[in-house]
């Protein structure tokens, strides 16, 4: 069985914490916080130029947790020994758990939430939350979840605020569960607080997780038993004795599903785990410190992991470059004529394997991989060990902070080509996330004020990668809010970009309001910024769980004079072109368009067709959903439920459409729109 036939989300379930790709690809699982994650990860195909998507998964941070979400993490958990207790205790409508980063806290709380409440009906409440004055904003929930509460947060909450938090969660008929670090001064602070230590969320015992894991795969205790007596004699008792989080006992309990498919042989199933990664990393850098080809070698791999072959080693050959000799650890002595001097460009130098080699990584199989326009092979770089990138990269920023600098440097120049500038602001996030002191954004500050859109959006990148640090989270905000107001395009640009990444898509209520602001501070009619308001909320709309809130906020917008009702249209017809050429949103708008007789996104269409400055986009849009309805059902029905609820109110843009819909005869939607002008053309007479 192919690997990329394995779909490990269905196996176990999604994230412990917002996903952060890591050089994810369909050969193997390796996720960013995978080493400190919980019980559960999620598996997605690399796309066609290497990387992953931007923003896999991201877990709620604000607002609604989707059903689905709570329903993966719960696959296979296994309950931890303290659970039950603190069940009990959230019949109090209020629990506090501490554990630090990587325990499966999170996990836990949303099981905890959901085995109370018996439902989905679950909110996320900021890690930034001033508890004492926080109110309930729905309805509808009755669980919510604060997941990582910043230390200053918990310090700050007393007895009066913890009375009128649990009076507030009552009326509301709802819980939550707070979970927040281990550090002495909180659990001290809470012991005095709730007048009792509060609950510390122990991992379960690696042994329990993997039993759970494998159970929902292998159900069967027989099978499972017959599995791992394949495996070698010792392995799992020695590796199970470590100190090992729930989501690395994840990643052995993937490499066993392998060997259960024959994609690893079970004598290799220690080879590619990123239990010694870590460790590794200083003495890897080590290996090739003599050597700057080497060097470059290894530190382009470490970001471009997956990456063609060829790309990766031209981003060696540009970080060579950009250090001008930094890389070199011996400077050559100077040349005589007596002695031979070694040609630096020789064509058979060392091959491919053994520089690979060096660096304890290897090429992947040739693949075929396709963009919007042609099929190419491709030969993907990767490290033998999981995580063996990131390990390099956290050892080289926090130990070698001139060797950091210059890998800034680099990255900051990155082509804005084949995804590259993605995954560098990613890098650059997570240096971010890996850096003290005030100044942790400050490489990345730097992008958000450039002239060059490219820049923007690795700054974009960067800023959603570093968002997923609760700490740092604030920082983004505090930047956010400031730049949606500021008189430089760029910064306001960058700022609507953030929205279209992590940052965004986990506080999706902040980041439209964000977009509400950059749209009406300045009305000083920035085709830029428009754009990448466009393009943030085109990110936001993408997340289906997000739909219904995008439509409400679109539509508050549109209602609106000036310019948020000018945004609010162009937004639409960009939603409009982007359903007429992805199947599941142009679904979506079928089944929205039929859910009512005055469905909302109807009246954002009519008035996307009545603002002149989006007519032709949204025009355009239309009339491909047209073109494409002739061979799709669905879309068919959709267009002509479209023409059918617009043709009322024949004017302006609306008549403009009617008739293009109706030249296109017989393509569905033309014989109403052909009814509908002949009725108007009747009052003419």
């Amino acid at each position: 069985m192919n690997p990329a036939d394995l779909d490990l989300t269905e196996l176990f379930g999604g994230g412990e914490r917002p996903v952060m790709v890591w050089n994810l690809t369909d050969s193997f699982v390796t996720l960013a916080g995978t080493v400190q994650g919980g019980q559960h990860l999620d598996a997605r195909d690399g796309t066609a130029a290497g990387p992953p998507p931007p923003h896999p998964t991201v877990e709620r941070r604000e607002g609604d947790i989707p059903a689905e979400s709570t329903a993966l993490a719960m696959r296979g958990f296994a309950e931890p020994p303290w659970f039950p207790a603190a069940l009990a205790e959230l019949g109090g409508r209020l629990l506090f758990l501490t554990a630090p980063v990587g325990s499966g806290r999170r996990t836990a709380a949303l099981k905890l939430l959901h085995r109370h409440t018996a439902g989905f009906a679950l909110r996320a409440v900021d890690a930034d939350a001033d508890l004492a004055t926080w109110t309930a904003t729905s309805t509808t929930a009755r669980g919510y979840l604060v997941d990582g509460l910043l230390e200053s947060r918990v310090l700050a909450l007393d007895a009066l605020g913890l009375d009128a938090l649990r009076t507030r969660l009552r009326d509301a008929d709802a819980c939550m569960v707070v979970v927040t670090k281990d550090t002495p001064p909180v659990v001290a602070h809470l012991r005095d607080l709730l007048q009792r230590a509060p609950v510390r969320a122990l991992p379960p015992p690696p042994r329990a997780v993997l039993e759970a894991k494998l159970a929902t795969v292998f159900p069967g205790f027989e099978r499972r038993q017959a599995l791992l007596d394949t495996l070698p004699a010792g392995f799992l008792d020695e590796t199970l004795q470590r100190s090992l989080t729930p989501a690395q006992v994840v990643e052995i309990a993937t490499e066993i599903v392998r060997v259960a498919h024959g994609d690893v042989a079970p004598e290799a199933i220690g080879e590619h785990l990123s239990l010694h990664a870590t460790d590794r990393a200083p003495h890897l850098l080590a290996s090739v410190r003599g050597d700057a080809q080497d060097l470059a070698l290894l530190l382009a791999t470490c970001v471009f992991e997956h990456f063609d072959h060829a790309l990766v080693e031209e981003e060696a050959r540009r970080l060579l470059a950009v250090a001008g000799g930094r890389l070199d650890a011996v400077v050559p002595p100077p040349e005589t004529g007596d002695t031979p001097a070694g040609n630096p460009g020789f064509v058979f130098r060392r091959s491919r394997h053994e520089r690979l080699t060096a660096i304890e990584a290897h090429v992947a199989d040739r693949e075929v991989r396709t963009t919007s326009t042609h099929s190419y092979f491709s030969e993907p770089v990767a490290f033998v060990r999981h995580l063996q990138g990131r390990a390099v990269l956290d050892h080289v920023w926090r130990e070698h902070r001139d060797a950091g600098e210059l890998l800034v440097e680099w990255l900051r120049q990155t082509p804005d080509a084949q995804r590259r500038a993605e995954r560098a602001g990613f890098i650059l996030g997570q240096f971010a996330q890996w850096s003290t002191g005030p100044l942790a954004l400050a490489p990345i500050e730097r992008l958000a004020d450039s002239d060059r859109p490219g820049d923007r959006r690795m700054a974009a990148r960067a800023f959603g990668a570093a968002s997923a640090d609760p700490v740092l989270a604030t920082a983004v905000k505090n930047r956010l809010r400031g730049w949606s107001r500021a008189a430089s395009e760029s910064l306001r640009c960058t700022a609507a970009l953030t929205c279209a990444t992590e940052f965004g898509l986990a506080r999706p209520e902040v980041a439209l309001n964000l977009l509400h602001t950059i749209v009406t501070a300045r009305d000083d009619g920035s085709a830029a910024v428009d754009s990448a308001v466009r393009r943030a909320v085109d990110a936001l709309f993408a997340e289906p769980a997000l739909r219904p809130r995008v439509i409400d906020a679109l539509t508050r917008w549109s209602g609106a004079p000036g310019a948020a009702g000018r945004a609010a249209c162009a937004a639409v017809a960009q939603l409009l072109k982007s359903a007429a050429t992805t199947r599941e949103q142009g679904e979506w708008w079928s089944g929205h368009l039929h859910s009512g007789d005055t469905p909302p996104g109807l009246e954002l269409v009519r008035a996307a067709l009545m603002e002149p400055t989006s007519f032709e986009a949204a025009r355009a849009a239309l009339l491909e959903w047209q073109r494409r309805a002739d061979t799709d059902p669905g879309r068919a029905r959709a267009v002509e439920r479209l023409t059918d609820a617009l043709a009322p109110r024949l004017r302006g843009g609306v008549m403009r459409l009617f008739a293009d819909l109706e030249r296109a005869y017989p393509a569905p939607g033309s014989l109403r729109a052909a009814r509908a002008l002949a009725a108007w053309r009747a009052t003419l007479q």
